[in-house]
């Protein structure tokens, strides 16, 4: 490591956001300060297995050193596939998996979204899965899968609800995918 890498690294926590955990807190991550750091959650964690920047632990420490920018700089809190692995593993209850969500909902407010992640989205409101393959009947048929999924797929009265609900979500207030009802 060069010095210029090791200066690069230094924080400044006189810079943080001292506001960042009690906003986290109000946006679901409401046991934040529970967390004792113990990394079990991170030891069950597939994206700290990955090589993500920010897996559960280090996303809750980011927040409590109030590192707003460097949460919002980078993609890994919407690379969480929402296992919950970390919650089931937490002794203190901490919940880990909303405390990504709650900076996934701060992101959301300040318009700092990965291009896939809008995708994501989209896909969401249109068809009930964040990812879904529309081309996969066939081979879910060939492996004696019905051709759509039991999910909103396959249940456009629950398709239906789900887009109310999410039209009634600070998401549809800031615009950030078009989500039109039906019949307007």
């Amino acid at each position: 490591m060069t010095n210029e890498q090791a200066v690069a690294d230094i924080i400044n926590l006189s810079e943080g956001d001292s506001n960042l955990a009690n906003e986290i807190r109000e946006l679901g991550g409401e046991e934040l300060l529970e967390c004792i750091q113990c990394a079990k959650c991170a030891a069950a964690c597939p994206l700290a297995l990955a090589g993500f920047s920010f897996f559960n632990k280090r996303v809750i420490q980011a927040v409590l050193m109030g590192l707003r920018d460097a949460l919002l700089d980078d993609s890994s809190i919407w690379a969480c596939q929402s296992c919950n692995r970390c919650t089931e593993i937490c002794p203190r209850e901490v919940n880990p998996f909303e405390i990504i969500q709650a900076m996934r909902r701060v992101a959301i407010r300040e318009f700092a979204l990965p291009t896939l992640s809008i995708e994501g989205l989209k896909s969401l409101y249109d068809t009930g899965h964040a990812v879904y393959l529309a081309g996969a009947g066939n081979t879910r048929n060939k492996v004696g899968l019905p051709e759509k999924p039991p999910s909103t797929v396959a249940n456009p009265e629950a398709l239906k609800e789900l887009q109310a609900i999410l039209r009634k979500t600070a998401l549809a207030e800031l615009g950030i995918i078009p989500m039109e009802e039906p019949g307007v």
